[in-house]
């Protein structure tokens, strides 16, 4: 029994070996392969398009719950009852409206204090509070530590090591003597000190 599932396994092996072979041999005209391209997008696009309808019938379906339960609950009161529960909703939701408001308005109201004061408005969202004192607080702050790391920054580029002094001592030379040196020597002259010409007034 032990010997017949060993040749199963090795006739089984064989067939996968030579499928892999046939298939790592077959080559593809630009044509087919288009269509294996277009085959898989299509698949990818079905299954993202399916992901999503189902998404948005869940939505649906909880959204249809909750109206259906409100329904239900509001049928059961009295004219009153609904009233004060409609106004309730109602001031909820002006409520809700209200502090998106607000927030809107403090958030540009924090990006024209950065951009008045001269720093990045990228940094509105992290400075951003409840009230105009507090974002005036979180900018001085801000400022100050701003200032301080650019700062910082720059006299770290500047600490470097200092420039060795040159060896060479300053030429220096007359118009007339510039005008008796050849070409080469008065190009590596002209390059060593690029100020000459303005200092002999050419």
């Amino acid at each position: 029994m032990e010997e017949l599932n060993n040749n199963q396994l090795n006739e089984n092996t064989e067939i996968t070996n030579e499928e892999n072979a046939q298939e790592v041999a077959k080559t593809y005209t630009q044509e087919e392969l288009d269509k294996l391209l277009q085959a898989e997008t299509d698949r990818k696009v079905s299954k993202a398009l399916e992901t999503s309808k189902a998404k948005w019938q869940q939505e649906y379906e909880a959204k249809l719950q909750a109206e259906k339960s409100e329904a239900e609950k509001l049928a059961k009161m009295t004219e009153s009852e609904r009233y004060e529960a409609q106004l309730k909703a109602e001031r909820e939701q002006f409520e809700k409206e209200r502090t998106e408001f607000k927030k809107a308005q403090l958030e540009a109201q924090t990006i024209k204090e950065l951009s008045n004061e001269g720093l990045p408005t990228e940094f509105a969202s992290y400075l951003l509070a409840d009230n105009a004192e507090t974002i005036k607080s979180n900018i001085d702050s801000f400022k100050s530590k701003w200032i301080e790391a650019i700062e910082k920054a720059v006299d770290e580029r500047l600490k470097g090591s200092t420039p060795q002094a040159s060896n060479r001592v300053a030429t220096v030379i007359t118009k007339e003597q510039l005008g008796k040196l050849n070409y080469h020597e008065r190009a590596k002259l002209l390059a060593e000190n690029p100020n000459l010409l303005q200092e002999l007034g050419l």
